[in-house]
């Protein structure tokens, strides 16, 4: 059964959301860029990759979470579900492995 997304406490996103700003932009752009559903995929993978080599694991759900938001103000609304499905406890296996 698939386990329910909850949203991150909204006075620690400000926090992230300073902290992670120049990923974020650089991570939306460059997702919303692509133009095929098998390039934004990609390239969720690798903006999650890069992440996690840069900062650990653990903050990853959170940068999912705004990562997903920003994509959905772009009309990204497949790459913002996609994001949101690299949560802390359901990783993609090459990304297990990146740290």
């Amino acid at each position: 059964m698939k386990k329910a997304q909850k949203r991150p406490r909204q006075g620690g996103l400000y926090y992230y959301e300073a902290a992670y700003s120049l990923e974020l932009a650089r991570g939306a752009s460059h997702i919303s860029s692509m133009l095929s559903t098998a390039t934004q995929e990609g390239a969720v993978r690798e903006v999650m990759h890069e992440f996690i080599a840069t900062h650990g694991r653990a903050e990853l759900d959170v940068f999912s979470w705004l990562l997903a938001e920003r994509l959905e103000k772009r009309g990204c609304v497949a790459a913002a579900m996609k994001a949101r499905d690299f949560d802390a406890s359901r990783r993609m296996p090459e990304l297990a492995c990146a740290s």
